[in-house]
């Protein structure tokens, strides 16, 4: 068969204009969620902040996670000793929320540079962060009134390719709430969050990860009235310990609420409008520290919470 020369830069072209596709690869995501219960060393001096500040920098838990959110993050100085003690492993970093304006490419809702506490907040981040945005809630009751609580967003590059994660510290329940403010509260923020999600107009086919300490009980009303307000996917397994909250093998919560129920209330969730997930495993880590001694006594936490990690398998 003889093919004529004069058709081959035509056929060189058609070649040469035929796009080239990357397929997408599966990879899993370790997101941690930490309330790190570093309230104000002024206000709350017998809590061995710092201590414990050190002894979570250095546990193996908060190791080799690709997004780290904390919570309660209120008191800088035990705050600083994990940022500077993970900056090697977790580079970039947010501000705290709602401790200033500096360091946030934006800032929206109801921010005050009179209100007394931070909103304690912090993502920390093995790949670079490309947007830091903060939102201040508008609603708050009880001792939260106080905070300026509200959620960080990040943009971050994932070798290339973007993910969006928002963490956050929703109203706490809280006797100087009235009968059902703390619920209204938080269900005002999450209305808030999800708008805030979408006037971002981020692509259908990228991540968006919701995560924290969101202080709504799983398998309530209220939980399931949370993911629909949020229009977010909870984890297709939640395994590890059974509660995040447990005054029963928990030392600090224990001395805090002694005989009160244990309870779920830290999640990492995905977006329901965004990126779907292949896999997503959440582990509620019952982690123990090693001991020191605060008024005389022996404790064997790194906080009042624990931690809870989730595993998410992803194309990107």
């Amino acid at each position: 068969m003889k093919i004529s020369t004069s058709l081959l830069p035509l056929a060189l072209a058609a070649v040469a204009s035929i796009p080239s596709f990357t397929a997408a690869k599966n990879v899993t995501l370790s997101i941690l969620s930490d309330n790190v219960y570093f309230l104000s060393e002024i206000l709350y001096p017998n809590w061995g902040q710092r201590t414990r500040a050190d002894y979570i920098a250095r546990s193996e838990y908060i190791k080799y996670h690709d997004v780290v959110v904390i919570q309660e993050c209120f008191d800088s100085d035990p705050c600083s000793i994990i940022r500077q003690s993970l900056s090697s492993q977790y580079p970039y970093q947010t501000p705290t929320v709602g401790q200033t304006k500096d360091g946030w490419d934006s800032t929206s809702g109801s921010y005050s540079s009179t209100t007394p506490e931070n909103g304690g907040v912090v993502i920390l981040s093995k790949w670079p962060i490309t947007q830091r945005r903060q939102h201040i809630y508008k609603d708050a009751c009880g001792a939260d009134w106080w905070s300026n609580k509200g959620f960080a967003y990040v943009a971050i590059n994932y070798q290339g390719t973007n993910i969006h994660v928002i963490g956050t510290h929703a109203q706490s329940q809280d006797s100087g709430c009235s009968s059902g403010q703390a619920e209204s509260c938080r269900s005002s923020g999450f209305t808030a969050m999800r708008s805030f999600i979408d006037s971002l107009n981020i692509p259908a086919n990228e991540l968006v990860i919701i995560s924290g300490d969101l202080n709504v009980k799983r398998d309530t009303p209220e939980y399931s009235s949370m993911l629909t307000r949020l229009n977010a996917n909870q984890p297709s397994t939640f395994d590890g310990h059974s509660w995040t909250w447990d005054p029963q093998t928990n030392e600090i919560a224990g001395y805090n609420y002694p005989g009160d129920p244990a309870e779920y209330l830290d999640y990492v969730l995905t977006d329901n409008k965004h990126k779907a997930v292949n896999s997503f495993v959440q582990t509620s880590l019952k982690v123990k520290s090693p001991e020191y001694i605060l008024k005389s006594v022996a404790y064997h936490e790194y906080s009042d919470h624990y931690p809870v990690r989730a595993l998410i398998g992803v194309d990107l």
